[in-house]
């Protein structure tokens, strides 16, 4: 499988950068990244992390998530209840190992044997990019989705609304005591010919609308990250702003 990785993070307004990345077989933690990667492998592994800002050592969490994705992701069988496994398993030992108060949304995908895993737990996100639109393959784990859930808000007004940013599940200490309530959301695809994925923080999502994002990705995502890059600097950064194109040929 060949396969072009864009990977990109902006420390935008915030004093440090809590969002980490691995992409393939690399971890970031950057002010300032823009990593155009080609790969030829039969595995492809990708993530954003983004550690909770006003915790404690938010950074801290976001990469012990990615080191530990890193780590386990080959261990056991490629289907989506080893992912709920691995990521418990990492939630146990965030809880040992991590301070008080501190945790992190994940969301990323897996690749493999012509399937696609993708997963996430907090409001960072995964879209699958085709020639008509962006398509939702995640559930945000926050208040206002919940709202939107239960039909006490609209769709369109949640990514205005006052308390968009209050996230209700994750990984780390944070966390420990919902854990019991939410579930890792899963998604399970055929990896198509010319697939393509983002995975984002909701630096970029909460600055962008899916619409804006495809017109400036398209025809190539992968060749025009910088693009984004450049269009979202353009609106305003108003948090750590990172990101990962994965495009398959």
């Amino acid at each position: 499988m060949k396969c072009t990785v864009f990977s990109a993070m902006l420390r935008g307004p915030r004093n440090r950068q809590e969002d980490c990345l691995l992409s393939g077989t690399d971890l970031f933690q950057k002010d300032t990244l823009k990593q155009t990667k080609t790969l030829d492998t039969d595995f492809l592994a990708a993530s954003v992390c983004d550690g909770l800002g006003g915790h404690d050592n938010g950074e801290s969490a976001s990469r012990f998530v990615c080191e530990q994705l890193q780590a386990r992701f080959r261990e056991g069988p490629f289907d989506p209840q080893n992912i709920r496994t691995v990521l418990a398993e990492i939630q146990a030992a965030a809880q040992g190992r991590l301070p008080e108060n501190c945790g992190t949304t994940v969301a990323g995908l897996m690749i493999k044997n012509g399937r696609v895993i993708a997963f996430n737990a907090g409001d960072s996100r995964v879209y699958k990019i085709t020639a008509s639109g962006m398509t939702y393959v995640f559930h945000d784990h926050s208040l206002v989705q919940g709202l939107v859930d239960n039909a006490l808000i609209q769709k369109d007004a949640a990514n205005s609304h006052p308390l968009k940013n209050f996230v209700d599940f994750g990984i780390g200490p944070l966390f420990q005591d919902v854990w019991k309530d939410y579930a890792v959301h899963v998604f399970e695809d055929s990896l198509g010919a010319d697939a393509c994925y983002l995975i984002c923080s909701d630096g970029v999502h909460d600055l962008m609308n899916e619409a804006e994002r495809h017109e400036i990705l398209m025809p190539s995502p992968a060749e025009n990250g910088q693009a984004l890059i450049a269009a979202l600097e353009k609106k305003g950064l108003r948090d750590n702003t990172s990101f990962i194109i994965l495009e398959t040929r």
